[in-house]
């Protein structure tokens, strides 16, 4: 069985981390670039709210003794196989895995321009997962 009090918790997580990121949205690019400290706080939050799928999706697949995920990528996969994600929005979860990966071990790939384009118009791809999540769990 799954623990939903965690998964509940973790979206919650997930969906403050959003919504932290967008009240902080309306910058230019050229502000961004400037303020290290802006573009370190979206980098985490972001980072964390990845995180936070990884943990849910990791958490599922184990507790419902799926198989194995070869990467933080294919255990969405995984997920979508089962029927527990959509198709439609699987490839925008798995460049997540893959973004945070970038973060946290390629950081010196990492652009600004890739942050601030991900920071302007991607954190509704956080509540696709949750709400996925909820519906698939009934949380």
């Amino acid at each position: 069985m799954i623990d939903k009090v965690l998964i509940r918790s973790k979206l919650k997580k997930i969906e403050e981390f959003a919504e932290e990121l967008k009240s902080r949205r309306k910058v230019s690019f050229e502000e961004f670039q400037k303020n290290v400290v802006l573009k370190r706080f979206v980098e985490r939050n972001l980072e964390l709210a990845i995180q936070q799928m990884i943990d849910i999706c990791k958490h599922i697949v184990s507790r419902l003794n799926l198989r194995e995920p070869v990467s933080y990528a294919d255990c969405f996969e995984i997920l979508a196989e089962e029927g527990y994600l959509s198709e439609e929005n699987l490839e925008k979860y798995k460049n997540m895995a893959r973004f945070r990966n970038l973060l946290i071990h390629i950081y010196e790939k990492v652009t600004d321009k890739i942050v601030y384009e991900i920071f302007q118009k991607n954190l509704e791809d956080f509540g696709l997962f949750v709400d996925e999540i909820k519906m698939a769990f009934k949380l």
